[in-house]
């Protein structure tokens, strides 16, 4: 471990994702307890992506909210197949994961893929580049890194 911990350049956590059945009643839910509104609601087609190597294209149901330095993300999943589903139906809702934009995400896949830390999926919108690495067994929930296309 020791090893590793030396290789790993410290990220930033940007969010928090919880994974949801039903993403307006979770907008109403978690306003009610934390107290933060999710002015950015949106369904998104993430292209050119795989789950667990098989190619495929999926749609989600989005929100967004910002809670102190760390925003909270809502996923709802769509149609196709998605680790997020996969997610509800073993476990339920929960936290799904935690995500930290990087600068190069193709040094960072590589770098996770030295370590033996495989990709569970990944994909693009017109806005990031992702992918969700499994690294649950490791430190106990998935680590979704995200670079920024423009």
């Amino acid at each position: 471990m020791e090893q590793i911990q030396q290789k790993v350049t410290p990220i930033e956590v940007e969010h928090i994702c919880i994974v949801v059945k039903d993403r307006e009643k979770a907008i109403e839910r978690i306003d009610a307890i934390l107290g933060v509104g999710f002015p950015r609601v949106f369904e998104a087609f993430f292209i050119d992506g795989t789950v667990h190597g098989r190619k495929t294209a999926c749609t989600a149901k989005l929100a967004f909210a910002q809670a102190g330095g760390i925003e909270i993300e809502l996923i709802e999943p769509g149609k196709g197949p998605s680790i997020w589903r996969e997610c509800l139906r073993t476990k339920g809702e929960g936290v799904h994961h935690i995500g930290a934009f990087v600068p190069d995400l193709n040094k960072e896949l590589t770098r996770f893929e030295k370590m033996g830390i495989c990709i569970l999926q990944h994909g693009e919108d017109e806005y990031v580049r992702f992918a969700f690495m499994d690294t649950e067994r490791l430190i106990g929930v998935i680590l979704e890194l995200l670079e920024h296309k423009y």
